[in-house]
């Protein structure tokens, strides 16, 4: 898609969402192997959250309205055994999920590198810490948000890691991995700046390796979505706080270009922005549907439970929209939406929403 230096976002809800291309519903682009359903008639979007407690009957038919979910590691924390057990409850809920709608894709959350506490993998990792735990120069255990870091410079750690997955995947009801802190420990380099630095080489190359090489283990059907970075070898990747600049004109038009290349090929993209308001809102929503290609997906929340967005659904993801008609163009942003999704802006059905500077 076209690159373009410096824009001004402009969201025109009405235009961009009213106008659509002429498709056939049954003529839709058939899938890649194990990806999810996709449809521009509205605005594609994706589900990632956890509740305390097992889904009830309502959550499950407002989950029923997403084609790609993923069950967080604290899905049904609040359940016997309490904060415990995380992999079998989220095979569990992944059931509900799949016996309610058997063509969503449901992703099993894992870290790639914090122990959580939570999960059966962690009592492993307690009786074998030499082995599994990355150690600082005094020998302490090195911890990001007061969880140990699992040393994925050993072999044997990340094997331990896969045959958690190969477990959950053995159950017949999750479709792939939510890799969390997939992206590259070199970018994370200050909160280990008091390991070896030979030791600190190790788990760049072990993780490096580990995410390499995964979709290999599992196969092409498997859907493996890793956090904030940008793989050949995995299915896809999410934005977690997509274009929030914080000021930072450069970062956001960066997503904004990065969305464009992720989606230039069969690849998925989970476009997330938080916190979720009515400025992070317009503003990601207009990028994303200047940049998104196919199997891009939005989401608007505060954050990854229940209760911070997951189950609620803006009147915007029900307009129709239409595939776009063009790819990103140097033109002005209004013209550039009327021109991508075929309208004058004119459509008076729907008020104009205000424009944002990024």
């Amino acid at each position: 898609m076209a690159h373009f230096a410096s824009f001004t976002l402009v969201l025109i809800l009405g235009a961009s969402f009213a106008a659509r291309s002429e498709c056939n519903e049954n003529e839709l682009v058939p899938e890649p192997a194990g990806f999810p359903r996709f449809s521009w008639n509205t605005l594609p979007v994706f589900w990632h959250a956890w509740g305390r407690e097992i889904f009830n009957a309502s959550t499950l038919d407002f989950i029923n309205r997403f084609p790609l979910v993923t069950l967080e590691k604290a899905t049904s924390g609040d359940e016997a055994p309490r904060g415990r057990d995380a992999e079998e409850k989220i095979v569990a809920a992944a059931q509900l999920v799949k016996k309610r709608n058997s063509t969503i894709k449901v992703l099993f959350y894992l870290n790639s590198l914090m122990d959580w506490k939570m999960y059966e993998l962690h009592q492993y990792c307690l009786q074998h810490q030499d082995e599994m735990w990355l150690f600082d120069e005094k020998h302490k255990p090195v911890e990001i948000k007061n969880e140990s870091v699992f040393n994925m410079g050993s072999p044997q750690m990340r094997q331990i890691w896969l045959n958690t997955l190969k477990k959950a995947n053995s159950s017949g009801w999750i479709d792939g991995a939510f890799v969390d802190k997939g992206g590259d420990p070199v970018e994370r380099q200050k909160e280990f700046h008091d390991v070896d630095p030979e030791k600190f080489h190790q788990l760049l190359m072990g993780h490096r390796e580990l995410m390499t090489e995964l979709q290999d283990t599992f196969g092409d059907e498997f859907l493996t979505i890793d956090n904030r970075q940008d793989y050949n070898s995995t299915r896809g990747r999410m934005f977690q706080r997509f274009m929030l600049n914080n000021g930072d004109h450069a970062q956001a038009y960066s997503d904004l270009l990065l969305l464009m290349h992720e989606t230039s090929f069969p690849h998925i993209a989970e476009v997330h922005i938080e916190p979720c308001t009515p400025m992070t809102y317009n503003t990601t929503l207009a990028g994303y549907l200047i940049g998104a290609g196919r199997y891009a997906y939005y989401g608007c929340t505060d954050g990854f439970s229940l209760d911070t967005g997951w189950l609620h659904w803006p009147a915007d993801y029900s307009k129709p929209l239409g595939e776009p008609l063009s790819n990103a163009s140097t033109i002005s942003t209004a013209e550039r939406f009327c021109e991508r999704h075929g309208t004058d802006g004119s459509d008076s059905k729907h008020p104009s929403s205000p424009g944002y500077e990024v």
